[in-house]
């Protein structure tokens, strides 16, 4: 049975492989494609190849109109075709990889890739490859889906498509694969790496074979001038990390401040539109997936000024674009800031030390990836990336030193990248391809349990031992007379007692043996509990209510109850999939009371988000799917800013009494 088990896993393998070929083909096809989209819609709307020369060479008022022309044509592609479209586009996978085992809707390639051509073509201030990795994430989904792959496999396969579209963006097949494990799975294993390193090598093999053999930039030529260089780019990692904290900081306040913003939302990304054409006027090369102004910066033909009023203005710029509902990429965006963020600190020490200090472009280079590092969390991904667009190794030791201290500083100072920041603010918590504090929703309380030993503090250790000995329990339990816990203690506490047991009885007890500040209160969450367990040897934890002791958590049961919760997410995920194709109201019980049913959407929840109504935290229920019948036929899968609407049908899933009180009004 085992054989036969370990030759299924070794098919299955195989299977992921050959998608893996299918999937880097269809990447490196889709990053040239949406190239090509890109360079169309900048010369539809600036009438040159490049916007730098456009914008001093046409009127004024055109610099102005044309993002805002941008903003009002992919409003409605996003409201009406894929709200996933909407933003940077790597926190909606970890979503589908969260809620919906990696499936995304089949639209959401193409409005992505219009959508988000569109932007960048006219002028939004973001970049390419976010798009192309979402773009290419949603065709492997696809093809998982048409191919009935199973969810962890699935997750697999959604990384690769993922990991392509980095690879044949940037021409860094391993930045590619590490952007895929390091960012969304966090998992290294053969099987789910091997199908990512294929389709991003794949992917980036097409992609030469069409466009050539080319760098993304023209990079200087790097040496190490002197060992005291690695004080300027200590520095510069510091600097890094400060300048990727602003940018997270300044993108999700102004995505607040347009979310609040009473105008209809198909006006919104227009209005950004304005701003960074008033911006760009003067510093167009905020304009675009910014490739000028870093090419500008590698070559020193920027000076300390114009590329400290460039880092303001590409955060504000940036920030407007995807904040007001635009689409694309933070990764140039990072990319930009980094370059002029490396020529601050290479221009000042260049200038004051000329024949100690490397030029101001290896410094802009170096900032690259200090940047990108500190805002997206994966130094690794940063550190390959720039090492392949290079092929320089002199580069390696400040451009690690630079990374690791960015990320280092950014992870300190907050904790969210630019990625799982967006997921944290709809309450989801993003580790290695899963929501993170998946037990947080389940309370100590609802897992108490009264198969313990409870030992006096004033108990003699002699009739402890005689007790202990034979007993199925390794942790006992410690109170006063007045029921207040005292502390804990194991078994293996008890060895060195044994031979010496008539001796120590007369003068130990059990509050000498007791081991405190190990327990959990009753409103605790079962992440508390998983915490202690990880940072102590117990098998179980007491539980106190108003100080006293009410019962102990298990770990058995701890890790139980989280088996639990990944096997009802997963079946979730494969009964939303039948659900979607029937009319009739289904209910399905899987036990332990918790129910997936069908229901018309309350008056309580009409014009209101999900983001609004809270169900998750609140009532520990999860809206899988909406049904709706304006248009007709049209299934939305729902994200956190989705409004509920009179007539919609709700799919939801959560504990069955919850769920009654919901549809009885009693929680509305």
């Amino acid at each position: 049975m085992k054989f036969r088990l370990k030759d299924r896993d070794f098919s299955e393998h195989i299977r992921l492989s050959l998608l893996s070929v299918l999937i880097g083909l269809l990447a490196g096809l889709a990053s040239v494609l949406f190239k090509f989209m890109i360079h169309f819609f900048q010369d539809l709307f600036w009438r040159k190849p490049n916007i730098i020369e456009a914008v001093f060479s046409q009127p004024r008022y055109l610099t102005l109109l044309i993002p805002v022309a941008g903003g009002l044509l992919i409003a409605p592609l996003i409201y009406y075709g894929a709200r996933e479209a909407k933003g940077h586009g790597v926190p909606e996978i970890m979503e589908s990889l969260i809620f919906r085992g990696g499936r995304i809707r089949n639209r959401v390639a193409i409005i992505k890739a219009i959508a988000s051509s569109i932007c960048i073509g006219s002028g939004g201030s973001t970049g390419r490859e976010g798009p192309i990795v979402q773009i290419s994430a949603s065709i492997a989904s696809s093809l998982g889906q048409l191919f009935h792959i199973k969810e962890r496999a699935m997750r697999t396969l959604v990384a690769a498509g993922a990991g392509a579209g980095i690879g044949a963006t940037f021409n860094a097949p391993i930045a590619g694969a590490l952007f895929a494990v390091e960012v969304l799975l966090g998992e290294f294993g053969v099987y789910s790496f091997s199908p990512i390193i294929i389709a991003s090598v794949i992917a980036t093999l097409i992609s030469r074979l069409i466009t050539g053999d080319f760098a993304a930039f023209t990079v200087p030529k790097y040496s190490l001038s002197s060992v005291w260089e690695i004080g300027p780019y200590l520095l510069l990692g510091i600097l890094s990390g400060l300048v990727a904290i602003v940018f997270i900081k300044v993108l999700y306040f102004l995505e607040d401040r347009f979310d609040n913003l009473r105008i209809h939302p198909l006006l919104k990304p227009a209005l950004g539109g304005l701003i960074v054409g008033i911006i760009g006027l003067n510093l167009p090369q905020v304009f675009g997936v910014g490739y000028e102004g870093i090419d500008a910066c590698l070559q020193n033909q920027l000076g300390f000024w114009m590329a400290f009023l460039l880092v303001l203005a590409k955060v504000l710029s940036t920030s407007m674009t995807l904040g007001s509902g635009g689409s694309g990429g933070i990764f140039a965006p990072s990319l930009f800031l980094g370059a002029m963020t490396g020529n601050l600190v290479g221009s000042f020490f260049h200038s004051a030390f000329p024949g100690s200090i490397s030029s101001p472009g290896a410094f802009s280079l170096v900032g690259m990836g200090a940047v990108v590092a500190a805002a997206t969390h994966a130094p690794i991904t940063a550190i390959i990336i720039i090492f392949e667009l290079t092929n320089d190794y002199k580069i390696i030791l400040p451009l690690m030193l630079s990374c690791i201290i960015a990320s280092f500083m950014t992870v300190g100072v907050h904790k969210e990248s630019i990625y799982t920041m967006k997921l944290k603010r709809q309450g989801i918590i993003f580790k290695e391809g899963r929501e993170e504090h998946i037990l947080k929703s389940l309370s100590v309380k609802d897992f108490i349990s009264h198969d313990y030993t409870l030992f006096n503090n004033t108990e003699r250790v002699g009739k402890i031992i005689d007790q202990v000995i034979g007993s199925k329990h390794h942790s006992f339990q410690i109170v006063d007379a007045e029921n207040n816990h005292i502390g804990c203690f194991a078994l293996n506490q008890l060895k060195n007692l044994l031979k010496e047991k008539d001796i120590v009885d007369s003068f130990v007890i059990a509050q000498d043996l007791a081991v405190t500040d190990i327990n959990l209160d009753f409103e605790d969450n079962l992440e508390n509990a998983m915490n202690i367990f990880g940072q102590t040897d117990v098998a179980e934890i007491a539980v106190l209510q108003h100080g006293k002791f009410a019962g102990v958590v298990k770990r058995k049961d701890v890790i139980e109850a989280y088996n639990h919760e990944i096997l009802k997410r997963e079946a979730a995920a494969g009964l939303v999939q039948k659900l979607k194709f029937t009319t009739q109201t289904k209910s399905y019980d899987f036990g332990s009371g918790y129910k997936i049913m069908e229901m018309d959407a309350p008056h309580a929840f009409w014009n209101k988000s999900l983001k609004d109504l809270d169900l998750k935290a609140l009532h520990h229920i999860d809206v899988l799917l909406i049904k709706r019948r304006f248009p007709p036929q049209t299934i939305s899968i729902p994200s956190a800013n989705e409004m509920i609407r009179k007539g919609d049908r709700l799919i939801i899933a959560g504990p069955e009494v919850n769920i009654s009180e919901i549809i009885s009004g009693k929680r509305e």
